[in-house]
């Protein structure tokens, strides 16, 4: 366990699980946008239709469904909010729904820059990473290991047994 002196164990344990969950955020982007990719949206397609000039793809039916699937991740309080009429709402609860409506279009939007940005990286000759497959991702692992074994000097254990093991790892690819 690490020993904090300016923080609190409670403390430093809240910042790691915050960060760990912006990790598990960040991959659960990723995951999505490379699923969107291979059922063929663009980020175009997040572009509200009824935009004039906005250069949507999107059909009013599309847009819709994009919209519904971003609200299925809100929690229950809040889908329940966003399907509830507005002119039974207290000034309160509709202040809440106006919230809740514009967190659909930011998350859309956040899918928007994702695509796009997965575009660009491609228009300029790049590799989005997360386009290797499971064995080209293996493959550079171990080929890195093999770089930090011939660049270490000193090791915990034996680095000519190392770059032999990792070397076999790399044949069982071929």
């Amino acid at each position: 366990m690490q020993k904090f002196n300016y923080l609190s164990a409670a403390l430093a344990d809240r910042i790691a699980s915050a960060v760990s969950a912006t990790g598990k955020a960040e991959r659960a982007m990723a995951t999505a946008i490379d699923a969107m990719v291979s059922e063929g949206l663009t980020f175009t397609d997040f572009i509200s239709p009824k935009t004039a000039g906005g250069g949507s793809t999107a059909s009013p039916e599309k847009f819709e469904e994009i919209n519904r699937a971003i609200v299925l991740g809100f929690n229950q309080t809040a889908q329940n909010l966003l399907d509830t009429p507005t002119k039974g709402l207290s000034e309160t609860q509709k202040a809440n729904k106006r919230y809740w409506q514009q967190q659909i279009g930011a998350r859309r939007n956040d899918f928007k820059r994702a695509l796009e940005k997965r575009v660009r990286i491609v228009e300029e000759g790049g590799t989005p990473s997360r386009v290797r497959t499971p064995e080209q991702r293996i493959r550079d692992n171990l080929n890195d290991v093999l770089k930090v074994c011939q660049n270490a000097e000193e090791a915990n254990f034996d680095i000519n047994d190392m770059v032999d093991a990792v070397k076999k790892a790399l044949s069982v690819l071929k």
